[in-house]
């Protein structure tokens, strides 16, 4: 399936084996090391019904986001904030962990990011403000002219679903499901196309 606004990697072209310590194939299966790590603050979502997907014609109903139907949850806890800069350093620097886009040595990195003198790089077919950067990865974001050092409390980019479900198995944590995190996302509020209301911008001038 095409991603709607973001590049994707063939599962096939994948880095790896499940005999290679560095990625997780299979959730649940641990890391390297269990290490120390941080506890991430969490928050209760209590059990619930709600209305997943929508009807709305601005939805995305190609990549199966209609029709709205009710779906039950059980109640499950989610972070606050997304794993930083800093918790994922030191996951890795417990486990050794190598990210697929270091596996790879390139990842994809929005246009407008881009240094002005940056070289001609590839661009994704059906989303070309997307483009392939070699040497960039989680610890240089937008190419290997950045770092994180400045940026220890951003959010960690450049991390696939198998970095992801590593750093996880290493927390004690696990990924939401898709129905989890449009519940949570949704702060509350029933069939609102954004997580505030139905206005993109509320209040903003039109004149």
């Amino acid at each position: 399936m095409s991603a709607c606004c973001g590049p994707g990697r063939d599962a096939a072209e994948g880095p790896g084996t499940p005999d290679d310590p560095a990625v997780l194939p299979v959730p649940g299966v641990p890391v390297r090391s269990a290490g120390p790590h941080p506890t991430p603050e969490l928050v209760p979502i209590p059990p619930q019904r709600f209305t997943m997907g929508t009807d709305d014609p601005r939805g995305y109903q190609a990549d199966g986001e209609g029709p709205a139907h009710p779906v039950e949850l059980d109640g499950f806890e989610l972070a606050v904030h997304t794993v930083t800069n800093a918790q994922f350093a030191a996951f890795v620097a417990a486990t050794g962990h190598v990210t697929t886009a270091e596996q790879f040595g390139n990842s994809f990195v929005f246009a407008g990011l881009l240094p002005d003198d940056a070289p001609p790089t590839q661009a994704v077919a059906a989303a070309p403000w997307w483009r392939l950067v070699e040497g960039a990865s989680w610890r240089a974001p937008e190419g290997p002219w950045s770092d994180v050092e400045a940026r220890p409390d951003h959010p960690v980019v450049q991390v696939s679903w198998l970095d992801a479900q590593a750093y996880c198995a290493w927390s004690g944590t696990r990924l939401p499901t898709e129905a989890e995190w449009e519940c949570a996302a949704r702060g509350g509020l029933a069939e609102q196309h954004y997580p505030w209301g139905a206005e993109r911008e509320p209040g903003a001038s039109t004149g």
